[in-house]
């Protein structure tokens, strides 16, 4: 994920009434020069639009593609979109580039980015969402990651969700049955199986040296499992960061996986990458990642252009489970960090309509599935799950489900903050021996001192 540079926080409280204009092609009115020409003769009415270069993926790519059907669609309105490119940067120059009043038209950046770039003058609405036949009967989870203070901010462009990733030959070496392996799952989605019996057949695994690591996960931050603790830090509803009792029922999740050693002091050292070699050569139990995970082991194993030889190989070395409840009967829990397309602030509402074309081909559906080829992320419309190629991918349709109670982080000013005091917290037991009720304390006092009281909920 992308995260402003907590150093300038301060920047970004000082621009809350910056205007986030642009300088040349955030205005509706187009130039005409070295337009085409129409099929009668007369010249063709130019709107460039200026899009800042996402490489990822099948990104470029896509907006390539959408600028030639949206071309084809205006023909006859005598009217010529144009991508104007702008260097891709990171959030710092987002910033700074603004106070220079040169915002792109579009650009794609986090869900969690929406909070500050609004109060950075960076972005306008694109309400248009909540009505576009895109989105026609889209899950109720995209209104939330699209959606800030009542006002859709953001077109969601890829999505994953967050399973477990588990070594089937270890479950194999414990004993487990193909049958017990294969109804894991469902057990799982039925709130039969929780959390904690997930630990301890990691802890197993670990002391018979079935592997050499339990758990790995994206970072220590991970929201997967405060979810499952029902560590819930975000209030939608206040908009506000929540200091909840139970960030220490997360902290004693990590305290107990530390002292068995179903997690190492280094796992935050195990990026995707390094995470993804371990789990092919047998050295990890589990993994809990997002989609991409499997796509990552994919290309590590040199078999993207060989599907059918890597659905075999998944098979018979791993599975894939929700993040199980710490409770009986308990629902599992997912979160996902996914990119959205953002409007500059300046795009006007002559612009718009044209912006809007442009965006929405993006999201055609065989564009998105170009992209979850390349990407490994899921495609967001109910089309685009439907397209062929997504249908004989039965990993990503098998998971696509997790979707409809997948969480994202919240777009609020203060989660970096916020999540650097929990952070510490995790820390202090790894690296420092330090028990939940200490991390609990520490990360209280971090909280307190550095988030601001009118953006935080004390339980």
């Amino acid at each position: 994920m992308k995260k402003l540079a907590l150093g300038l926080v301060s920047v970004m409280t000082s621009m809350t009434l910056l205007a986030g204009c642009s300088t040349g092609s955030n205005t509706g009115a187009a130039a005409n020069g070295g337009a085409d020409t129409s099929s009668n003769g007369e010249k063709m009415k130019e709107v460039v639009i200026s899009v800042r270069e996402n490489t990822w993926g099948a990104r470029k790519d896509n907006f390539i593609e959408a600028e030639k059907r949206v071309n084809e669609q205006l023909k006859s309105e005598n009217v010529q979109i144009k991508i104007d490119w702008w260097p891709g940067i990171g959030d710092d120059e987002l910033i700074l580039q603004a106070q220079a009043n040169k915002v792109a038209d579009v650009f794609i950046n986090s869900s969690v980015d929406i909070g500050w770039q609004l109060n950075a003058g960076l972005i306008r609405d694109v309400d248009w969402v909540g009505t576009s036949e895109v989105f026609k009967n889209m899950p109720e989870s995209y209104n939330n990651m699209m959606k800030y203070e009542d006002h859709y901010y953001g077109v969601i462009q890829d999505m994953d969700a967050s399973p477990v990733f588990i070594s089937r030959k270890a479950l194999e070496g414990l004993g487990w049955t193909a049958a017990q392996i294969d109804e894991l799952k469902a057990r799982v989605d039925a709130g039969t199986f929780t959390f904690s019996e997930l630990v301890d057949l990691a802890d197993s695994a670990v002391k018979q040296k079935l592997v050499k690591v339990g758990f790995g996960v994206e970072d220590t931050r991970f929201e997967g499992w405060n979810y499952t603790f029902d560590n819930f830090n975000y209030s939608a509803e206040a908009n506000k960061m929540v200091l909840s009792k139970n960030t220490q029922k997360v902290y004693e999740f990590w305290q107990d996986a530390k002292q068995r050693g179903v997690v190492t002091e280094g796992i935050a050292e195990i990026d995707t990458d390094k995470a993804a070699e371990l789990f092919i050569k047998g050295d990890l139990f589990a993994e809990f990642a997002r989609t991409e995970f499997y796509q990552v082991m994919r290309t590590q194993l040199g078999m993207d252009e060989d599907l059918a030889g890597y659905e075999a190989w998944f098979k018979e070395n791993a599975i894939w489970i929700p993040v199980p409840s710490v409770e009986q009967g308990g629902k599992p829990v997912s979160y996902s960090n996914p990119a959205l397309i953002y409007v500059g602030a300046r795009v006007d509402e002559e612009k718009m309509p044209y912006v809007q074309k442009l965006i929405e081909h993006v999201l055609d559906a065989d564009l998105q599935i170009n992209h979850t080829l390349k990407s490994g992320k899921l495609p967001v419309t109910a089309a685009a799950q439907e397209d062929p190629r997504f249908q004989e991918m039965s990993f990503y349709k098998d998971h696509a489900y997790l979707i409809e109670f997948t969480k994202t982080r919240p777009a609020q000013m203060d989660y970096a903050v916020y999540m650097k005091s929990f952070t510490l917290g995790i820390d202090a037991i790894l690296t420092k021996g330090q028990t939940a009720a200490q991390a609990f304390e520490l990360f209280q006092k971090d909280v307190k001192q550095n988030v601001p009281a009118n953006s935080l909920i004390v339980e």
